[in-house]
């Protein structure tokens, strides 16, 4: 994320700030919000706080989003699979995806 907006930058196109992140994982995003350290988190690598450090700065928003897993993460039904492939292949004619929950053998 950080790298596409250096990039819009160097083309000399704005971006709106803050950019807002998007994740489905609770524990992460509260792991994000929170400069609290305790329990297992004070074993996290100083690297690991740099979404704290954009979030403070305000380039970045975290945001949680409930919802269904993500193809590219997660074993995915038939059905949820070709409901997020459309958001990459849009709507072309000539593109057909359709995923079936039992292949034929």
């Amino acid at each position: 994320m950080l790298y596409a907006y250096n990039i819009l930058k160097s083309l000399g196109l704005k971006v709106e700030l803050p950019m807002i992140l998007e994740m489905d994982n609770k524990g992460a995003v509260d792991l994000a919000d929170s400069w609290s350290v305790g329990g297992r988190t004070r074993h996290i690598d100083v690297r690991m706080h740099f979404l704290r450090e954009l979030k403070s700065q305000g380039l970045l928003v975290i945001k949680h989003v409930p919802g269904d897993a993500d193809i590219f993460t997660k074993n995915t039904t038939a059905a949820v699979f070709n409901k997020h492939v459309r958001n990459f292949v849009g709507n072309d004619e000539y593109v057909e995806v359709e995923v079936q929950d039992n292949p034929p053998s």
